[in-house]
C-alpha cells in the first residue's frame, strides 16, 4: 500500500495551487525576505510579486524546452534565495521537477549527480562556472543559466533571460501524484539517493510543518538551512507557503548577524540545528544573549544530531527558563518529508527527567495528527516497551520511491505504508521514543548527512589503501566528525595521513572529508566477515596501528 493519501479536505492539491491561492487571497503580504544576487542584497517579496516573478521565470524555462516531467537543477546557495523561490515555483507552473543540487559538491560527485538527473536546464550562481566546467559530458544537453553580473562564463545570464522573456505561461496539466521535487540524501551504497516527492506529499509536507515550527498567518519564520537540504527547500519553504506566512532566510548562519536578523525582522520562531545553538552559547554566553531584544521570538527549534545531558539542560536553562521560549526538539529525515516527530514545549521538563544514555527523547508527538509513528520489531509488529526496535513514520508527506532504484525502495516503504526510517528507537513507559543507533551508518556533521559508504569508496581509490572504515568522530560543537581507519595495501608504500585527507579533500565536499585517519593492521571484523564499526567508533585507538612507511598484508 502506498502512503496515505492528502486528506480530502484540503482544497489546494499541487504547490501551484497553494502559491496561486495565496496570491489571489493575500498578495501584499510578506512572503520571502531572501538575499538575492541579481539585486545584491535583502530583498521583500509579497505573494503577489512571489507568483509573478515564477511566472516570468517560467516563461524563460518553457522558451529553453522546459516541460512536464523535466528537471530543473539549481546550483544555487542562500546568497541566491529569492532566485532559488522563483525557480523553484516556476518549475511547477510547467510541471517540471526540482532538483537541488548540493553546493559544496566537488566536481566527481556533481558529476554523478547531473549524470543521474539529466536536467534540461541548470539555473546556476556565477561562482560555480569554473565548477561546471569541469564537467564535459554530465551537463549532456542542458541549458544553463547564470545567476550573477557581467558576462556568464557557460550559458546565458538569468537577468537578460528574463528581460525579454513573457509576464507568464500557460500552466500544464498538473496532478497531486506527478513528482513536484527530487532531493538528494546521503545513502549507505556510496552515491546518493533521489528522493522523489509528489506535489500531493509536498502540499502535506508544507501542512505537516506548521505545527512544528508553530506558525499561523501572522507568522515570521527564520532560517538558515541551505535550499540544497530537505529543511531549505521543502519543510521551511512549503510550511511558510501553506501558512501564508513571512519566510526569512539566512544567507549562512552567523552568531551576531542571525540575532540582529530576528530583531530586526520581529522573528516568532526559528529553527537551529544543535551545534548552532551551542556556537550561541559559548560566544555570546547568557547574559549577553538576554541583552538582545527578542520580544516577538516564541520558539526555537532545534536539534539534527544527539548531543549531551548537559547541553539539553543548558538549552532548557537559558531560552526556556530565563527567556520564557517554547522549545522545539525535531526528528525528520528526507524521505519523510515532514513525517516526523518532536518532543513538546510542555514535554521537555518530563523528557529532561527522563533522559538516559541516549540522549534526551525526541518526543512522543508526531509533526502532525496525519503522521503516525512506531517502533516496530523484523515481523512488522511494535515492541514491548523498553525494546529497541526500528522506528517508522506514515504520513502523506512521506516519499515515492527512489529515483531509479525499485530495490532500494522496497525496503525503505512498507506495504501497510509504513517508511522504514532505518534509526532503532525505544519506546518507555510515557510514550516517550528515544533514539538509540543508526542502522544506516551515516555520520552527521552540523546537521549534514555523510554517507560512510562513499567516503570509503574515496579512501579504496588510493592506491596505498587496501581496507577503509569511515565512523563517527564526537565534535562538541558539530555533533561529528568523519575519521577514516584504512589497512594499507600490500607491496605500496604507506601512504600519511595527511597525505589521505588531502586526497579526500579533493574527492569529497569539504564538510565529508576525515578530519583524522588512523593506519591499522586490520579491522576487526566479526563472524559473518563484517566490519565491526561499533568497536572502531568506541575506540581512540581501537587496533595495533601501523607504523608510518610500513607496507601491510593484503586482506583474504
Amino acid at each position: 500500500m502506498p502512503s496515505p493519501p492528502l486528506p480530502a479536505t484540503v482544497v489546494e492539491r499541487t504547490v501551484r495551487d497553494v502559491l496561486d491561492a495565496r496570491a489571489a487571497r493575500i498578495p501584499d503580504r510578506t512572503a520571502l525576505i531572501a538575499p538575492s544576487v541579481a539585486g545584491g542584497g535583502e530583498l521583500r517579496l509579497d505573494y503577489a510579486a512571489l507568483r509573478a516573478g515564477a511566472g516570468r521565470l517560467a516563461a524563460v524555462f518553457a522558451h529553453l524546452g522546459v516541460g512536464k516531467g523535466d528537471r530543473v537543477a539549481l546550483l544555487l546557495s542562500n546568497d541566491a534565495a529569492v532566485e532559488s523561490h522563483l525557480a523553484y515555483h516556476a518549475s511547477h507552473r510547467l510541471g517540471a521537477i526540482n532538483v537541488p543540487l548540493n553546493t559544496r559538491y566537488v566536481a566527481r560527485e556533481l558529476s554523478y549527480v547531473l549524470a543521474f538527473v539529466a536536467p534540461a536546464v541548470v539555473v546556476y550562481e556565477a561562482r560555480f562556472a569554473p565548477l561546471l566546467a569541469e564537467l564535459g559530458d554530465a551537463l549532456g544537453g542542458a541549458a544553463l543559466l547564470a545567476v550573477g553580473d557581467g558576462e556568464p562564463a557557460l550559458g546565458e545570464r538569468l537577468s537578460a533571460a528574463l528581460a525579454a522573456a513573457e509576464p507568464d505561461v500557460a500552466p500544464a496539466p498538473l496532478s497531486e501524484l506527478d513528482d513536484a521535487d527530487w532531493i538528494f540524501t546521503s545513502g549507505t551504497t556510496g552515491n546518493p539517493k533521489a528522493v522523489a516527492l509528489t506535489h500531493g506529499g509536498s502540499v502535506a509536507c508544507g501542512h505537516q510543518a506548521i505545527p512544528l515550527w508553530g506558525l499561523d498567518e501572522t507568522s515570521v519564520y527564520q532560517s538558515f538551512a541551505p535550499f540544497f537540504t530537505s529543511t531549505g527547500s521543502h519543510t521551511n519553504l512549503l510550511a511558510c507557503l501553506v501558512a501564508g506566512c513571512t519566510y526569512v532566510v539566512e544567507p549562512a548562519f552567523d552568531v551576531r548577524g542571525t540575532l540582529e536578523r530576528m530583531v530586526r525582522h520581529r522573528t516568532t520562531s526559528v529553527f537551529l540545528i544543535s551545534s548552532v545553538l551551542l556556537l550561541i552559547f559559548e560566544r555570546l554566553g547568557p547574559d549577553a544573549l538576554a541583552a538582545y531584544d527578542l520580544p516577538a521570538l516564541k520558539r526555537v527549534c532545534y536539534g539534527a544530531q544527539p548531543s549531551s545531558r548537559a547541553f539539553y539542560e543548558r538549552v532548557w536553562d537559558e531560552l526556556a527558563v530565563r527567556l520564557g521560549l517554547e522549545l522545539v526538539n525535531v526528528y525528520g529525515l528526507t524521505e519523510g518529508g515532514t513525517a516526523g516527530m518532536m518532543l513538546r514545549p510542555e514535554d521537555h521538563p518530563e523528557a529532561l527527567r527522563r533522559i538516559g544514555s541516549t540522549g534526551i527523547s525526541i518526543g512522543r508527538t508526531s509533526f502532525h495528527p496525519w503522521v503516525e509513528h512506531a517502533v516496530l520489531g523484523d515481523d512488522g509488529l511494535p515492541v514491548a516497551l523498553g525494546e529497541v526496535g526500528e522506528l517508522c513514520l506514515r504520513g502523506p508527506s512521506t516519499m515515492s520511491r527512489y529515483v531509479h532504484d525499485p530495490e532500494a525502495t522496497a525496503a525503505a516503504l512498507m506495504p501497510d505504508g509504513w517508511l522504514r526510517t532505518g534509526d532503532l528507537a525505544r519506546v518507555d513507559d510515557a510514550g516517550f521514543v528515544f533514539f538509540v543507533d543508526r542502522s544506516k551508518q551515516l555520520i552527521r556533521r552540523g546537521g549534514l548527512n555523510i554517507s560512510s559508504a562513499e567516503v570509503e569508496g574515496v579512501l579504496l581509490e588510493h592506491p596505498g589503501v587496501a581496507e577503509a572504515a569511515a565512523v563517527p568522530l564526537p565534535n562538541p560543537i558539530l555533533g561529528e566528525d568523519v575519521r577514516g581507519v584504512v589497512v594499507v595495501a600490500s607491496g605500496a608504500p604507506a601512504p600519511s595521513e595527511a597525505d589521505l585527507i588531502a586526497f579526500c579533500a579533493e574527492r569529497l565536499a569539504d564538510y565529508k572529508v576525515p578530519v583524522r585517519i588512523d593506519l591499522v593492521d586490520a579491522l576487526p571484523r566479526n563472524g559473518m566477515n563484517r566490519v565491526m564499526k561499533g568497536v572502531l567508533t568506541g575506540s581512540a585507538a581501537p587496533l595495533a596501528a601501523a607504523e608510518p612507511g610500513a607496507a601491510r598484508p593484503s586482506p583474504p
